[in-house]
């Protein structure tokens, strides 16, 4: 079996680079499609994989805007279908553009992390971002043809995978397709419970910092109540985050993974604000025995045992958030508890379902 990966652009590292590495981690020979690479994003290890870029990398700065080029992504991912004709099957990473390649002479496979939030106009993910009425309105016009041509290779799919519940239903509600739900990995090897002693007062966030992850409600609630927080990431709302932030707040910037993995062991309590699709650093921080303070929607409602590994609200608001922490501080968690619920997302696990469905729908395919 030929397999070749696709990924939508390798310029950030996050969750669906993370998706992409136990991917390849299955297949390392397999080639990877993407419409831009920013190799100086990635760990060293990457530079030794077959990594193919689009024709958009010759752009002059689109690794670093890669936003503004979103009417040419479907030209981006239709013009490798001569390199992918030799491949039996195309296997998509795709949060956006991705399931776009191949054609139907290959078995084609989407693992899923949600239609585009971007294109399909998804509120939470939009609605931080703060656009403009008319500019959103000219995007519902201007968009009509690439929804029709995202939908169009959606439904040419043999198998649609997606990386939780949630994204199942925006996947039936936009592309009218069943999807089969795959907890997205989590290196669970690379976390460990502190013991108690080791415990210090300060709350956690891990993530890109953009508008739609929503970090500013946590940056108001600990300033407004002089809780410790410490905040790893970096991202073009960093600065807009900075300028709100009280002497509470502590900007840690990019950190390696151990560096993470100690902050995420040591902290009293982990906040996931955004709405996520599914939000893999929630899982690593009940993996490292710490419960998690997270928005009651999305993946958060899959990963979280609410009052047990942690602590679910439903107002998106910084009282809402607040009154969440409150009550995670007045608890007793239990770090066994917390490990053993991120147990069931576990590597092993997701590269084990992976390898069995796409083994079994190439062997089961009708000629073509």
């Amino acid at each position: 079996m030929r397999i070749a990966l696709v990924h939508d652009y390798l310029t950030q590292s996050g969750g669906a680079e993370r998706v992409l590495e136990a991917l390849h981690g299955i297949w390392p020979d397999a080639p990877v499609f993407t419409s831009l690479y920013d190799p100086a994003a990635f760990p060293p290890h990457w530079r030794g994989w077959d990594v193919r870029e689009s024709a958009l990398g010759r752009i002059p700065g689109a690794r670093h805007n890669h936003r503004l080029l979103l009417p040419l992504y479907p030209l981006a991912f239709a013009s490798f279908r001569r390199e992918l004709a030799g491949y039996d099957v195309v296997l998509s990473d795709s949060s956006a553009w991705a399931h776009q390649a191949g054609d139907r002479a290959q078995v084609r496979i989407s693992y899923c992390h949600s239609p585009s939030r971007f294109l399909w106009g998804d509120e939470s993910y939009l609605q931080p971002a703060r656009i403009p009425t008319a500019v959103r309105r000219a995007m519902d016009i201007g968009f009509g043809a690439l929804r029709r041509l995202d939908r169009r290779s959606a439904r040419e799919l043999d198998v649609v995978l997606a990386n939780s519940a949630a994204v199942a239903g925006r996947i039936a509600r936009v592309w009218g397709r069943t999807a089969d739900v795959v907890y997205p990995p989590v290196q669970i090897e690379r976390f460990t419970p502190a013991p108690p002693g080791l415990i210090e007062d300060y709350a956690l966030v891990v993530s890109r910092l953009v508008p739609h992850k929503r970090i500013d409600l946590a940056v108001d609630a600990c300033t407004a109540t002089g809780r410790p927080l410490r905040v790893v990431g970096s991202g073009p709302a960093e600065e807009r985050l900075r300028r709100r932030a009280g002497p509470s707040v502590e900007f840690l910037g990019q950190r390696t993974d151990p560096e993470t993995a100690e902050l995420m062991r040591r902290c009293r309590m982990f906040i996931l604000p955004g709405q996520e699709d599914f939000g893999i650093t929630a899982v690593e921080a009940q993996a490292a025995g710490r419960p998690v303070v997270a928005f009651g929607a999305g993946g958060a409602l899959e990963s979280v045992i609410d009052g047990r590994t942690g602590v679910l609200f439903g107002e998106q608001t910084v009282a809402g958030l607040t009154a969440a922490l409150d009550a995670a501080d007045r608890w007793e968690w239990s770090a066994d508890a917390c490990r053993d619920n991120a147990l069931r997302f576990a590597a092993s696990r997701f590269q084990r379902e992976i390898r069995d469905i796409v083994e079994a729908t190439w062997r089961d395919r009708p000629s073509r």
